[in-house]
């Protein structure tokens, strides 16, 4: 695929196929690239990676199936995607290298980091920022968010495919109750540092990155994966100054 943008303060989608790797290029240098990646459920014309889709019941016994509460069932089927907390428990480590696999909701593969030639300053603690984060630190009307951003880049993906693939792109939103699960925040840098007593603190700073950096993912199962070019400019996410990014697949 040819080289794609990530418009300055929007998002952008696209459908990469289990194997197949996107490579996400911190352009400019200075840009944070709030990514997700959302499980592309199995229909007649996806064919998708069953083999690693986390099972209903994982390590089921004769007796254990019966014991999960029909609310707990309809929880645990939803869409899988992948999950900064979940990855976090199982790699006991905050920042993903090279190598790591992250991991879905349901703790089952979604992509593998692959290469990295920034200095591997990655976020995967804050929450993709939204409007009523905006309005917390002072932002009188609109203002674009990475929240925004993942939604309006599905949806703009969903009215680009099939309709098979459309009618599953379209109902994720509602599967998930509006939820944007925490982002892989590529490029962030949120230094963690040491408090009186137990209190640790962050710090949002510039990335450290430099103009052409880029990582590559590795996907492991059919995946859409999102980004956000983060429109922050009120703090030094983006060293003030939201610029594009872009992505390309490779196969």
């Amino acid at each position: 695929m040819a080289l794609q943008t990530i418009p300055a303060r929007r998002g952008a989608a696209t459908i990469v196929r289990a194997g197949h790797k996107i490579k996400i290029i911190n352009t400019h240098g200075n840009q944070v690239v709030d990514t997700w990646a959302f499980s592309l459920p199995s229909t007649s014309n996806i064919v998708a990676s069953s083999f690693i889709e986390a099972p209903l019941y994982p390590n089921a016994t004769p007796t254990s199936i019966t014991q999960f509460s029909p609310a707990s069932n309809i929880a645990a089927a939803i869409p899988e995607y992948m999950s900064m907390s979940h990855t976090r428990a199982s790699k006991h480590k905050i920042t993903p290298e090279v190598g790591d696999v992250l991991l879905s909701q349901k703790r089952a593969p979604m992509v593998k980091l692959v290469e990295d030639t920034s200095p591997g300053v990655h976020d995967t603690l804050i929450s993709a920022c939204d409007r009523w984060r905006y309005s917390e630190l002072g932002v009188q009307g609109y203002h674009e968010s990475c929240t925004d951003n993942c939604w309006d880049a599905l949806l703009a993906l969903s009215e680009s495919v099939d309709a098979e693939v459309a009618d599953a792109l379209g109902g994720l939103q509602a599967k998930l109750g509006g939820r944007v699960p925490d982002p892989l925040n590529l490029f962030m840098n949120v230094p963690i540092y040491e408090g009186e007593g137990a209190r640790r603190g962050l710090s949002f700073e510039a990335p450290v990155s430099k103009a052409g950096d880029y990582v590559v993912l590795e996907v492991m199962r059919d995946v859409v994966v999102v980004m956000s070019a983060c429109p922050s400019d009120i703090l030094n996410t983006n060293g003030h100054n939201p610029v594009d990014a872009h992505f390309q697949i490779v196969t």
